[in-house]
């Protein structure tokens, strides 16, 4: 189980950088085909408002505003739309009349922002910067806990199962054969045999000599 959300969580932080790259690309492709290919009619801003976002690193407090504005101007064909758009320029105020473009046929994609707006190049040449480098680090976050931190797990459920066993063999490798045990001493024995006499023998022998023999000497 914590192999799964160790992976997992890594995975969906890689899976959300990747769609937030896209979806800068895309918008600087649609910025890009406005400025170049793009009509032009005027808008006039509706209302403007602020938000900001705070970030904490530790002890430290950093944040950010960004500033976005409603736009309302219409086609040539009579057509009106109003669009809201991130990150224009702070001098334009509530009733200021602007230039905007779209490409042919998609007003639904106008844009206020001038071409070739320094900011816009630069902030999404960084949020592409950093979300390579955020991708990067979980991809090798996983790769690391299948590599290394999966094998140190590996050696310590090992160490644990040998010390819950009571065995002191050397640990085992993966894919290692391992070695047959050393033969075992025979057992000494613990008694005497079983034909051995366990008592003195019963009676005494019938075949004794009852006198002296017959050619011992009787004299000089």
């Amino acid at each position: 189980m914590f192999d799964v959300f160790a992976l997992a969580l890594p995975s969906l932080l890689a899976v959300g950088g990747i769609a937030a790259m896209i979806w800068a690309v895309v918008r600087l492709r649609r910025l890009r085909s406005a400025w170049r290919s793009g009509l032009a009619a005027h808008a006039v801003c509706l209302r403007s408002y602020a938000t900001t976002r705070t970030r904490r690193n530790g002890m430290h407090r950093s944040s950010s505003t960004t500033l976005t504005h409603l736009y309302e101007f219409a086609t040539p064909e009579g057509q009106t739309l109003r669009f809201e758009e991130s990150g224009g320029p702070s001098s334009v105020v509530p009733g200021d009349t602007v230039p905007v473009r779209y490409p042919a046929g998609r007003p639904d994609r106008a844009t206020a922002i001038p071409p070739g707006d320094t900011k816009t190049l630069v902030g999404t040449g960084v949020l592409l910067a950093f979300l390579t480098v955020f991708i990067t680090a979980c991809v090798g976050f996983g790769v690391f806990y299948l590599t290394v931190f999966s094998g140190l797990k590996d050696k310590a459920e090992d160490v644990i199962e040998r010390s819950e066993d009571g065995v002191n063999a050397p640990a085992r490798t993966p894919g290692t054969p391992s070695r047959p045990a050393p033969p075992s001493m025979p057992a000494l024995p613990t008694g005497p045999p079983d034909d051995f006499p366990t008592g003195p023998p019963e009676g005494f022998p019938t075949d004794l000599p009852t006198g002296f023999p017959s050619g011992f000497p009787g004299g000089r």
